[in-house]
């Protein structure tokens, strides 16, 4: 969960009950919002993940080519007090996102490729995920802005609209975005990795390091999609599977410490 009273740069990461969560989601006010990420929570209900469904755009999915350790969770949990909203970011491995509001309004701003000047993109940051590929954060709250520290931003130009219950939205790919809820939402966002932007992810892995590009087959291009990235995936070292099992157990080793708070409670 993440918890801001002041600015958005002073949010704190706290791990709490969603039990504890829900009891204050509708407090949220616009100096002191809440707002809860969660990846595992859908993923350990497997009868919410069943009562999702697939949508049509998701079915092409090569994140399931990945190997288990660095596969990216899917379906995550969005549940924001009023106020809370998003950094201004574009999202992990440059993939395709998603968004799909099932309670409340999401208020976005989405910036078009090429306002990195506009935006003060932080550089060479990493995302900390097992791949640990570039991260493309931006320090400005497009909802709170600092003029005086980020004045170049009044030249960036954005598509701003609410998204209602029952709304899916597809992030474009190199798009920045943020997100703002308007009134307590609940949402879940995803990936997508297929035929279309399939190479813009594997650039992204390839740019990171994992993989050094000359050690890739003489034929890579000539191969299918599909076969690019099992031959991406095939190639990771044994050093970067082993940090994805170990992020993955950080986070089980969170939510057991949650559960065990969760059994104390009078």
């Amino acid at each position: 969960m993440k918890g801001v009273q002041g600015k958005l740069t002073k949010a704190e990461s706290l791990a709490v009950p969603l039990e504890l969560f829900a009891q204050h989601s509708h407090e949220g006010k616009p100096k002191m919002w809440t707002y809860l990420e969660d990846e595992l929570f859908i993923p350990q209900h497997p009868e919410l993940r069943k009562d999702i469904g697939e949508a049509i755009y998701l079915k092409e999915d090569f994140f399931e080519l990945f190997p288990e350790e660095v596969k990216p969770w899917n379906a995550m949990l969005l549940w924001g007090t009023a106020y809370s909203r998003s950094s201004l970011h574009i999202d992990p491995y440059n993939w395709t996102g998603t968004n799909a509001v099932l309670k409340g309004i999401k208020r976005w701003k989405l910036y078009p490729p090429g306002q990195d000047e506009y935006l003060y993109v932080f550089e060479n940051q990493r995302s900390g995920f097992p791949l640990d590929c570039f991260k493309y954060n931006s320090p400005i709250d497009t909802y709170d802005v600092n003029w005086k520290k980020y004045p170049k931003f009044k030249d960036a130009r954005a598509i701003e609209f609410d998204q209602h219950a029952g709304e899916l939205l597809l992030i474009p790919t190199g798009w920045f975005h943020q997100a703002f809820n308007l009134e307590e939402t609940m949402a879940i966002s995803s990936q997508v990795m297929n035929t279309n932007n399939y190479r813009i992810v594997l650039d992204e892995i390839l740019k990171a390091d994992n993989i050094e590009d000359q050690d890739l087959p003489v034929d890579f291009d000539t191969l299918s999609p599909v076969q690019q990235v099992q031959t991406v995936m095939s190639m990771l070292p044994e050093k970067i599977l082993e940090r994805g099992k170990a992020v993955t157990q950080d986070v089980l080793d969170q939510v057991a410490g949650e559960n065990l708070y969760k059994q104390r409670l009078p």
